[in-house]
């Protein structure tokens, strides 16, 4: 008897995981969900380019860092819809650790975190903000277009490499780890990875992602991106830097959901 894969629905993802491979794709219309003050169906913003940004990040982290990642499998459009297939990662997600082990494998998270990961993501600069695959928009993390409802948010442009590779979401459902020894097995879901100000990358991971909203540090962080200047688009100020990256990701419409 054939495997029967896992399959579940967010707002704005479907999900599929099998005993070796992880698939996200985009929702169909009729799953996507319905506003309950507008009675409106409610789309997710970028959602295409979102998944383009992860499968350009994956490979960029993976060859540029050690950082765990779960390893790329694709990218490729079947029946209207984009998806995007890695390796499972192996572990648990943080916060499923629960009880009297809970604070030591937080500890064990935030010495990794402090040790392995940080410094790693933060040698990765540039001069411009955004995605390291350069055709896609600047995506700030969802945190940030929660609170500033803007449709665009402008490129910014400074002379030195200011800007430091974030993932901008590292809270304890995004941090996978060995059940036993509360080691970092992988980072997961990079959809608003990119390069930002440094304020950025918070230290979600200390605690539940429940206790994480704050709405006052999250208009700090728009305030320190608003007070960047805005890039002149000019062929010239997106040269390749030591960090600079290229998308190279195949849209192949051969592979079949799931794998």
């Amino acid at each position: 008897m054939g495997e029967t894969p896992q399959q579940w629905k967010s707002s704005e993802r479907h999900y599929t995981l099998t005993s070796s491979t992880f698939t996200k794709r985009e929702l169909r219309q009729d799953e996507l969900p319905t506003s309950i003050y507008t009675g409106q169906v409610v789309e997710p913003r970028w959602s295409r380019e979102r998944l383009r940004n992860e499968a350009a990040t994956l490979q960029f982290i993976a060859s540029q860092t050690t950082i765990p990642v779960p390893q790329f499998l694709g990218l490729y459009e079947a029946d209207g819809l984009l998806y995007l297939a890695t390796k499972r990662a192996s572990g648990v997600p943080l916060d499923e650790i629960s009880g009297p082990q809970a604070s030591s494998a937080i500890n064990r998270v935030d010495e990794y975190m402090n040790e392995v990961v940080l410094p790693q993501v933060r040698g990765l600069r540039r001069r411009t903000t955004g995605s390291v695959d350069d055709s896609l928009p600047v995506i700030p993390p969802s945190r940030v277009t929660y609170r500033d409802k803007r449709s665009h948010w402008a490129q910014k442009f400074r002379r030195d490499e200011d800007f430091v590779f974030c993932h901008n979401d590292l809270g304890q459902q995004n941090i996978m780890v060995d059940p036993d020894t509360f080691d970092i097995t992988a980072i997961i879901d990079w959809e608003f990875a990119g390069f930002f100000p440094p304020e950025f990358e918070l230290a979600l991971w200390k605690h539940h992602w429940s206790q994480t909203k704050d709405d006052a540090q999250t208009d700090r962080l728009i305030q320190i991106l608003d007070s960047y200047d805005e890039q002149n688009v000019t062929s010239n100020v997106m040269e390749p830097t030591s960090t600079g990256f290229k998308s190279t990701v195949p849209m192949d419409d051969s592979c079949e959901p799931g794998l």
